[in-house]
């Protein structure tokens, strides 16, 4: 369908949204997935939305990055990853290689759609840079994207979009941290962005770390890392123009840069994190295994079946549990991309088996699913009858990690799942800069990745 039809049928949708999909659910669901339709043709990319040039909004979240805007509710199910690097918590690829980047996701709608997509160079710190975009792409900074497939299940109504992008076609010329933008085609309104990085690879990068026990808060273990880098030769004054940034599980707001540095060797550069920017090391996810859905995945305590959205409650999370090991991971998580895949309504449970968190909190489901943010839609209420806290959300078929985070002020802290001491399996990327003393920009020289295992 023409994206200029969609505005004319969009009567249709709202006839199909209070109809079939709504016979089959209580009246909380009914309240609740309405809400979420309602926002999604608000914000489709059909509808006219606010100026383009409007601020980003403030999202309280564990992920997402200055200048960062989040995914709206219509928008689900985002999938970005190098095709080699599937599960890189950080989206990585080497400048001018043959790799290929992936984005998929899916807009609820029952019409196609149509989208503007284009790139912008940033930082260090992920504010823009000042790069203008012939200096860094060397082809043309838009991209239009329409035909979403139709998804073939009885699910509420869906088009997915699988768009794939061959680095020597885009034709950066540079290195350095970028987003992908996208955006309305009619409007031209940004819907979300997503962050990734550009490596020269070169010299040589080793790393390693070192397991602190009992020198964290209230005696908790903590990770230092170290690196050390054999530069190339045109880095002329490496005291001035190198800096090293260590990211720990994927979270990039918590990106720390190393203020231990040695330069003592020639053409090598040391680089650690004092023990004042140690990391915990006990962070740990629970894992959400929904491929399928039913009684027979060990997940689920209960399953209601419907015609369009099942109603899925997964079993009890309790404060202090036993689960794998964390593993290197998207932040986005693994939805099914099959063509019948469906969403259903998920209750999460969480009992705090009387310590840690309790009624008067505010608790929320962080996750995969919603870039570790605090969403009004994820916030949990307390069961007084069942003393524990619930929360319901839309989630398609696949794979996810996620946690429990309260909110002290605008501060989200996650909720320590383990015992404060125990030492757990965490991933870190480092990434090497360097300064261009002409351009006045930062290029990413190395990108490497270190494994601490208890």
């Amino acid at each position: 369908m023409m994206v200029f039809g969609r505005t004319i049928r969009m009567q249709k949708v709202i006839e199909y949204i209070t109809g079939s999909i709504y016979q089959n659910l209580s009246d909380k669901h009914y309240l609740w997935v309405s809400i979420i339709f309602l926002v999604s043709l608000s914000c489709s990319s059909t509808v006219n939305m606010i100026p383009s040039s409007s601020p980003i909004p403030q999202v309280n979240s564990l992920l997402l990055l200055p200048g960062q805007r989040s995914i709206p509710d219509n928008i689900r199910s985002v999938q970005f990853f190098n095709s080699s690097q599937a599960n890189s918590p950080l989206v990585t690829a080497q400048l001018k290689s043959k790799e290929r980047l992936i984005l998929r996701f899916d807009e609820l709608s029952e019409i196609n759609g149509m989208f503007r997509i284009h790139f912008s160079h940033r930082n260090s710190d992920w504010t823009k840079s000042n790069l203008p975009v012939t200096w860094f792409m060397g082809s043309t900074n838009e991209r239009i994207v329409q035909g979403g497939i139709r998804n073939q299940s009885n699910s509420i109504p869906f088009h997915t979009y699988d768009i794939q992008f061959l680095l020597q076609n885009l034709d950066f010329l540079v290195s350095g941290f970028y987003f992908i933008h996208i955006s309305d085609y009619t409007t031209g309104i940004e819907l979300f962005s997503l962050p990734f990085a550009l490596t020269e690879q070169l010299g040589t990068l080793e790393l390693d770390g070192k397991t602190l026990y009992n020198n964290g808060n209230l005696g908790t273990a903590v990770d230092r890392i170290f690196a050390e880098f054999s530069f190339p030769e045109f880095v002329d004054m490496p005291v001035f123009d190198l800096n090293f940034d260590v990211i720990q599980d994927g979270f990039l707001r918590k990106t720390t840069r190393a203020i231990g540095k040695d330069f003592s060797e020639e053409k090598v550069a040391k680089f650690y994190l004092e023990e004042s920017q140690s990391y915990p090391a006990n962070s740990r996810f629970y894992k959400l295994n929904l491929y399928s859905f039913g009684l027979s995945n060990q997940e689920i305590s209960e399953y209601k079946e419907s015609a369009s959205l099942p109603q899925i409650t997964l079993k009890e999370d309790f404060l202090s549990f036993s689960d794998s090991p964390f593993i290197l991971q998207s932040m986005l998580g693994n939805p099914s991309k099959s063509i019948t895949a469906r969403y259903a309504l998920v209750n999460f449970r969480f009992n705090p088996m009387g310590a840690g968190p309790n009624y008067d909190d505010d608790i929320f489901v962080v996750g995969d699913f919603n870039q570790w943010s605090e969403t009004k839609q994820h916030k949990m209420k307390w069961n007084p009858e069942l003393r524990l806290f619930e929360a319901t959300i839309l989630l398609k078929q696949g794979s996810y990690r996620y946690t429990y985070a309260t909110l002290s002020g605008t501060k989200l802290n996650i909720v320590e799942l383990g015992s404060s001491s125990t030492k757990e399996n965490q991933w870190y990327t480092g990434l090497l800069f360097y300064r261009d003393p002409n351009l006045q920009y930062d290029r990413i020289l190395y990108i490497g990745k270190v494994q601490l295992l208890p």
